[in-house]
């Protein structure tokens, strides 16, 4: 019988599925306590797993059941919702309790921000963002809106057809220099559903050289006189501009590295590593925001920062017992039962 102790250590090495989700979500948490800049690449990263994932759950399940899409649409908004709702009304008592207010603040919409803070829809678009980091997930539900007839194009089109598309698609709204929308990112996504389609399993020495490379790579960078690449904050340089093009490119570096996990065993401490990887992603804000009330002398500010990363875990695996693992069960559940009959 395996230990909990090894399970754990096992799970925390990321090259599972969950401990690499996790990973990704605490370079998001670092990027907004620190000047290291590693936030986008790893929403580009989780852009690419959810491609992978939303072509894999509709070709295997979702498209099998009663009213496919339908469930398919209820499920994801289920899936996301409660943890959302949660912190968002976590941040708003936060900001009541600190009279945190602004002209930003005082125009949001109480509707709207209801609304997008339960269906997602619409959140990165509002004038001010409680949840800063969930401007993503808005992202992330428009390509859910769409996934299926992506996975359609895929199976009759071709890869390369959608990819080309998508990569246009991206072009234009650079140029257009339009923000926070689908097509800025909709390529990585195709990319993670092509890796689905084709079945890609990159090999061992392959996702451990993707790795290495993409850490070394990181590390050159910062030791490097192109360091601006990486280090953003107040004080950012003129090279900054291009970190989204510098972690696009970190993406496509470490891309056997994510899709390799994905195709590893993953236990019961893996896939609670994966579901904390959001809660996480979310609750940190709440930190974040504290953190910027901090006024005084570095060592308070150190303090307040090292608190955040020993509570912000510990919430969220309350969350995720309490909240986010009963309610994913209950989802399941009602997802299987719709399954049809072959």
């Amino acid at each position: 019988m395996v230990s909990p102790l090894a399970s754990l250590i096992r799970a925390a090495n990321p090259t599972s599925p969950g401990a690499f989700r996790l990973l990704l979500a605490m370079l998001v948490f670092v990027h907004h306590f620190s000047r290291l800049a590693l936030g986008t690449f790893a929403v580009m990263a989780f852009f690419v797993l959810s491609g992978f994932w939303l072509h894999r759950m509709w070709e295997e399940k979702y498209r099998h059941t009663r009213s496919a899409y339908l469930t398919y649409m209820v499920s994801r908004v289920w899936r996301l919702a409660p943890v959302m709702a949660l912190t968002s009304l976590m941040m708003i008592g936060m900001y009541e309790a600190f009279g945190i207010y602004t002209t930003d603040t005082e125009a949001l919409d109480p509707v709207w921000l209801g609304f997008s803070s339960i269906v997602l829809l619409g959140y990165a678009w509002l004038p001010f963002m409680p949840v800063g980091p969930a401007w993503s997930l808005d992202i992330e539900m428009r390509f859910y809106l769409i996934a299926p007839l992506l996975a359609a194009a895929l199976a009759r089109f071709g890869k390369g057809a959608v990819l080309a598309a998508a990569l246009l698609a991206t072009a234009l709204s650079l140029w257009l220099t339009t923000t926070t929308l689908l097509a800025n990112y909709i390529a990585f996504f195709v990319v993670g559903m092509m890796a689905s389609a084709a079945d890609w399993r990159p090999s061992q020495r392959l996702a451990n050289l993707s790795g290495l490379i993409t850490i070394a790579v990181v590390v050159i960078t910062a030791l490097s006189p192109f360091n601006e690449l990486l280090l953003g904050g107040a004080h950012r340089g003129a090279l900054f501009v291009y970190n989204p093009v510098y972690s696009a490119g970190l993406t496509l570096l470490a891309l056997p590295w994510a899709i390799a996990t994905v195709h590893r065993p993953s236990d019961p401490t893996d896939r609670m590593f994966a579901d904390l990887s959001y809660i996480i992603y979310l609750q940190h804000a709440i930190a974040v925001q504290l953190f910027k009330l901090v006024e005084g002398p570095l060592l308070a500010r150190l303090e307040v920062a090292a608190a955040s990363f020993i509570l912000v875990p510990i919430v969220s695996v309350s969350i995720w017992r309490y909240l986010d693992r009963p309610i994913n069960r209950r989802r399941a559940a009602w997802v299987n039962s719709r399954i049809k009959a072959l």
